[in-house]
């Protein structure tokens, strides 16, 4: 029978992450949108107003997912409409790529091939090769 350290159990069973976005403006006509946690059905209204501010503030915005644990249809549907409404307008929208399950589902649902996307990893990774 396998043994499983009790750290392995306690992290199975822990609670989830807080939800907290907030955004900045960064540089001319540019926001910064940083998401922690888990973005679903309680909390997707949350990125969904804080994701318009933004983009009322700003040409280029960018959603930066590096933090985010989680991610549902809910916020998925938050970023199409304000990918849709960005082009629509003439501005744009990126994404920061995030971890795990959270860019498993951006790919399974195909918002990584309809949205910019940055991959800072390999970005600062070149960087720190050079």
């Amino acid at each position: 029978m396998p043994q499983v350290s009790l750290s392995t159990a306690a992290s199975a069973f822990a609670l989830p992450s807080p939800f907290a976005c907030s955004w900045k403006r960064d540089g001319l006509d540019s926001a910064w949108l940083h998401l922690r946690g888990e973005v679903d059905l309680s909390t997707s209204h949350l990125f969904a107003q804080a994701l318009d501010d933004a983009q009322v503030n700003a040409g280029t915005v960018s959603i930066d997912l590096q933090e985010l644990t989680f991610i549902d249809c809910s916020a998925l549907q938050v970023i199409a409409g304000a990918n849709a409404r960005a082009r629509s307008a003439g501005r744009r929208l990126t994404l920061v790529r995030g971890f795990g399950q959270v860019d498993r589902v951006l790919k399974l649902t195909g918002l990584l091939e309809e949205v910019e996307v940055v991959d800072m990893q390999k970005t600062q990774t070149a960087k720190t090769r050079v």
